[in-house]
């Protein structure tokens, strides 16, 4: 986004206390209540969250439209967006370091999707959430945060050093004390604050992944679906190619039964547990038995077999990507 829209959104915040929700045409999942503006040839919409009277909501989108603040430095909030986003230079975040006292440890970033329409809510939860001085926390979008957590904040004597399971934690704090049912992606951890766009980036990739191929859960991350990404970003036909090999054509038809796919995920997502699955899915286990027969029979695949189990699940990685 316009670095002088994030100075704009910071000036109005600081003088006026308003929120402001700025996004491209086509990032919002839906028009109520925005306003329509054009600015260096792009079309974008803003909404002032809260109460806003006519006049001021008229000036804002002015202020939006046509005021260029020139060289006048982001705040903090706007700096740290554009850091955690990748549309900062090195300069920016270097000011950001020095000016905030950000130490260039090594950090990962987790961003908080919900569409319950309390990000700020998200927000404020995340600042007193932080077991760093340097953790923060920024709005990315209507529906995200980004939080930013530094290695010195994990303490080693905790039970939640992976990243993973401080996702949890943060899940499950975030439905007990807001009543959010919140979607988290966990980036890995890179070497510096000044990476910390890439770990954002592995982040969204790990939200939209778990969608795709888990859409239950409640945390994903980039590491768990670090072969998802490494095929996604192969060429279609290459993935028809490995699927033909994988399975004759006759069999691919298990690949669109729904009932069949959610039985396997779970039998897979329990580590081959038959007793889970049967408990998760509210079956028989002698249903369950059945219908690991039946795609034993459709595929060759018997998949309370380790290998066959890791087999099928490639399969349906690469049947995900091409349809």
């Amino acid at each position: 986004m316009d670095n002088e829209i994030l100075k704009i959104v910071e000036l109005v915040k600081e003088k006026t206390d308003k929120e402001l929700t700025v996004v491209s045409v086509g990032e919002a999942d839906e028009t109520v209540g925005y306003t329509r503006f054009r600015r260096g040839g792009r079309d974008y919409l803003c909404r002032v969250e809260g109460d806003c009277d006519e006049g001021l909501k008229s000036l804002i989108v002015a202020l939006l439209e046509n005021v260029s603040l020139g060289d006048a430095p982001l705040g903090r909030v706007a700096a740290l967006k554009s850091i955690v986003t990748g549309d900062a230079n090195e300069i920016t975040v270097q000011k950001y370091m020095r000016k905030y006292g950000v130490h260039d440890l090594p950090c990962a970033v987790f961003v908080v999707h919900t569409v319950d329409g309390k990000i700020t809510d998200v927000l404020d939860f995340l600042d007193n959430f932080k077991t760093s001085p340097c953790d923060c926390s920024v709005i990315t979008d209507e529906t995200s945060c980004a939080y930013v957590r530094f290695q010195d904040g994990i303490n080693t004597e905790s039970e939640y050093k992976s990243l993973s399971d401080y996702a949890d934690l943060l899940a499950q704090s975030l439905s007990e004390e807001l009543g959010l049912n919140a979607k988290i992606g966990v980036g890995s951890l890179v070497s510096g604050f000044a990476e910390s766009s890439v770990s954002y980036r592995q982040a969204l990739s790990a939200l939209r992944m778990g969608a795709i191929f888990e859409q239950n859960a409640t945390v994903s991350t980039y590491k768990e679906y670090l072969l998802v990404k490494m095929l996604e970003d192969m060429p279609k036909y290459k993935l028809q190619e490995f699927l033909d090999i994988l399975l004759e054509p006759e069999s691919k038809a298990i690949l669109s039964d729904p009932e069949m796919l959610t039985t396997a995920e779970e039998f897979l997502h329990t580590s081959l547990n038959v007793s889970e699955t049967s408990r998760n899915l509210y079956m028989h286990r002698n249903t369950l038995m059945y219908r690991l027969d039946k795609i034993e029979r459709a595929t060759g695949l018997d998949i309370r077999k380790f290998q066959d189990a890791m087999t099928f699940r490639l399969v349906m990685i690469l049947y995900k990507l091409i349809v």
